[in-house]
């Protein structure tokens, strides 16, 4: 049974595994580098305070008393945001609990991101050296690429051989086709690449969303990268005057994000046994690293709908190819 011989390779590496505690802070969250500052383009700051302030509420309202589709949709995400800002996962006492964090890093699909230097070479025998395989996004909009950077790390190819971050990965299907036009790069075709699976919310039950997710992190050839809408889980967060910029309003419904995947922790209330927490390492450093949220939760904001591709986001498993 091949779901057997995994978990038994898995359990095999946990100990190995396990990240050093030199590069855990008092938090329980890996040590992974704050991002540099990137002064925002002259262009995109005469766009973000110019232009979108006034042409987003015409586009917006018209869309709405015109387009009933748009309509209909735009109701169900402010009901799942507004809904969650009643009660975010942010507020709640597992979000970044040390405890679960703990259980996090012994886990081998956890693991998988710290546990080799990012030149390391995926068959080395050399000794792991703790060396966080993570990273943020440098700039709003690059969360894409940023994960892409983190997974195929993660993978075992070098970092110095994977592009730079940058924006305009901003849908599954492109997200897929970079990345492994990236991985197909970085190894000179020297491996057989990778293979990529968009499990989009709205095509799965639960039930078929909540398996996918366990096969894919019992797999230790398999990452995955979650598209989902954030504030689906942490509500409309209305702090300071930006919740005034009506780009924010567009932003918390309509905008996606990407992240990877890092593991599943089971809850100990046995009535919650179908919806373990499902840990995600966030590349917007503002969020502070890994949080966890349950598998529902995480099932609404990956079933939510992108408003410009009429489609729901998902989650995307990136398996690389046995030689």
């Amino acid at each position: 049974n091949n779901c057997l011989h995994t978990r038994e390779r898995r359990r095999s590496t946990m100990n190995k595994a396990t990240p050093s505690t030199t590069m855990m802070d008092n938090k329980g969250q890996l040590a992974v580098a704050l991002p540099s500052h990137q002064p925002m383009p002259l262009l995109t700051k005469l766009l973000f305070y110019g232009v979108l302030p006034i042409a987003l509420p015409v586009v917006v309202s018209y869309k709405m008393l015109t387009d009933k589709s748009y309509r209909l949709t735009t109701t169900s995400l402010f009901s799942l945001v507004n809904g969650a800002t009643k009660k975010p996962c942010t507020d709640e006492w597992y979000f970044q609990d040390v405890g679960l964090l703990q259980k996090l890093w012994s886990l081998p699909s956890a693991a998988a991101y710290v546990k080799k230097s990012a030149d390391t070479a995926p068959d080395s025998s050399s000794d792991d050296d703790g060396t966080p395989l993570l990273e943020y996004q440098v700039r709003e909009g690059y969360c894409g690429s940023a994960t892409q950077r983190c997974i195929l790390k993660s993978l075992g190819y070098p970092s110095n051989s994977i592009p730079d971050q940058k924006g305009g990965e901003s849908k599954p299907d492109l997200w897929c086709e970079h990345v492994k036009q990236i991985a197909n790069e970085s190894s000179h075709g020297g491996d057989d690449g990778i293979e990529t699976t968009i499990v989009r919310g709205s095509d799965v039950t639960y039930e078929e969303f909540l398996s996918t997710l366990r096969q894919g992190l019992d797999n230790p050839n398999c990452r995955i990268c979650c598209n989902y809408l954030r504030s689906a889980l942490t509500g409309f967060e209305m702090t300071g005057l930006w919740k005034f910029h009506p780009l924010f309003f567009v932003m918390k419904l309509y905008g996606g994000h990407f992240s990877p995947i890092l593991g599943m922790v089971e809850q100990d209330d046995k009535e919650e046994k179908d919806n373990p927490f499902i840990a995600i390492f966030d590349t917007n450093h503002k969020y502070n690293g890994a949080y966890f949220v349950p598998c529902r939760r995480l099932y609404d904001a990956v079933s939510s709908i992108d408003v410009g591709s009429k489609k729901s986001r998902a989650i995307i498993l990136v398996e690389k190819k046995s030689v």
